[in-house]
């Protein structure tokens, strides 16, 4: 009877031993662990909002490995990053200059908050070249709070504000790019780690014409240490672009990596 009601809309699963049953039944399905959950509308609950404290950190503990970017910028802190929200989408667009070097990120993101409370995103870029002399952050939805820019470990970490405590439940887009100050160092690759499965991820890369690489490759990683793997060659579309847009987003890395010279990256 109440799996009927979940599925005809009527009611929608809310009790810690409702979820748990939904997480079995994702189990049974063979989805990744969340897959169900992140589809649930945002509703008010009736007792105290449920932590995902340590589910987080577990999460993030199994895919980071010691010395990755993400602990080195944050260190004790990196195993508690964003623990109040779960991401939904998260939209990457990538753009190389004439030296190959990333020049601009921009990001869409959407996240939804397991908390009563949550004010602010914390977003982190590693960057490739630990002489990168400056960035620069410019928020189109959202607030930027701080900026914390660490050049001796290649390090961006900035927080954005909502401009309002979320409810658990309620959903929020933030919309930025960061500007990265002249290098001369090319890069090579880029990924993004998501510590839960998440809706949709795309990356959208697009390189210099006066610069274009001679091989692509989108690929995934279940650990920061772990080897690439799924690895598939990408071709260059008319705008000198590339981009992978996972069909199932589960947990892990996911990246794409290009060179010059036809081996593989």
């Amino acid at each position: 009877m109440t799996l009927s009601r979940w599925q005809r809309g009527r009611s929608q699963p809310e009790r810690r031993q409702s979820l748990r049953a939904v997480a079995e039944i994702e189990g049974i399905l063979g989805l990744p662990r969340g897959t169900l959950q992140t589809l649930l509308t945002s509703r008010r609950p009736r007792g105290r909002a449920m932590s995902t404290r340590g589910e987080t950190s577990e999460a993030l503990s199994r895919i980071l490995s010691p010395g990755a970017p993400l602990e080195v910028a944050l260190g004790a802190d990196a195993y508690r990053f964003n623990e109040h929200l779960v991401s939904l989408s998260v939209h990457e667009t990538l753009r190389l200059d004439a030296h190959g070097c990333i020049a601009r990120y921009a990001v869409s993101h959407v996240v939804r908050a397991t908390q009563d409370g949550a004010r602010r995103l914390t977003a982190h870029h590693n960057l490739d070249d630990i002489e990168t002399p400056s960035v620069q952050v410019t928020v189109q939805c959202g607030r930027l709070e701080a900026l914390r820019f660490r050049q001796e470990v290649g390090s961006a970490v900035f927080d954005i504000g909502f401009g309002r405590p979320l409810r658990r439940g309620d959903t929020a887009i933030v919309d930025y790019t960061l500007d990265v100050g002249p290098r001369w160092k090319p890069s090579d690759h880029h990924e993004r780690t998501l510590a839960v499965p998440v809706r949709q991820y795309l990356l959208h890369i697009f390189f210099h014409p006066e610069r274009l690489p001679s091989a692509v490759y989108g690929y995934y990683k279940q650990a920061s240490g772990a080897e690439r793997q799924d690895i598939r060659p990408l071709v260059l579309d008319a705008s000198h672009s590339v981009h992978i847009m996972p069909a199932k987003c589960s947990a892990g890395i996911y990246g794409i990596a290009w060179n010059r010279d036809g081996t593989d990256p």
